[in-house]
């Protein structure tokens, strides 16, 4: 996958032209699960990284990583028990971003397809109850909305992972996130 992501990072910049725009940005954020691994995990933090061209003046078309890691525990001091649980996501994903408006600040909407890596583990004291999933690929998508002011990119994307796990262990993947990052054009 490492390698497909530098061939076509690299076809990328060689598609570009003197009035070409390269788009490469980052961000860090809050992950908050949803589906099933919210009864596992809390929260925890998002990271992204981006190379992308810029179509038009409007669309933007990009490669993006994206890493969640939620986690999260419950204590209940009167049986004795704890439970602990850790799920990490990474997303490599082809995305697609439309700008509502061309110059200032620049709202817009956007959807990735792509494969999300998934592990996780969960971990109970009460017994011998400990649960680890092997990592486990499956196709994910990620609408997002957002705005990008000057280099400033801010977002809020929802994931959806698929499932994980079979028959009665079988759970939903996905998470609300919220990023802060930097998105710079080069060239244009």
């Amino acid at each position: 996958m490492r390698n497909f992501l530098l061939l076509a990072a690299v076809a990328l910049l060689g598609m570009t032209a003197t009035s070409a725009q390269v788009k490469l940005g980052f961000g860090l954020g809050y992950a908050i699960p949803s589906g099933d691994i919210a009864d596992m995990t809390d929260g925890g933090f998002s990271g992204n990284l981006e190379i992308g061209y810029g179509v038009t003046e409007d669309i933007d078309v990009s490669l993006v990583y994206q890493g969640d890691f939620l986690v999260g525990g419950d204590l209940n001091t009167t049986a004795g028990e704890l439970s602990y649980g850790a799920v990490a996501l990474g997303s490599y994903l082809v995305n697609g971003r439309y700008y509502f408006k061309k110059e200032g600040f620049r709202p817009y909407g956007s959807l990735a397809l792509g494969l999300t890596s998934v592990g996780s583990v969960d971990i109970e004291t009460a017994g011998t109850d400990v649960e680890v999933i092997a990592s486990t690929s499956n196709f994910a998508f990620r609408p997002a909305l957002g705005f990008k002011y000057g280099v400033l990119n801010v977002n809020a994307t929802y994931l959806n992972a698929g499932k994980i796990g079979s028959g009665v262990n079988e759970i939903n993947v996905s998470d609300f996130t919220v990023n802060v990052g930097l998105l710079f054009t080069i060239g244009g």
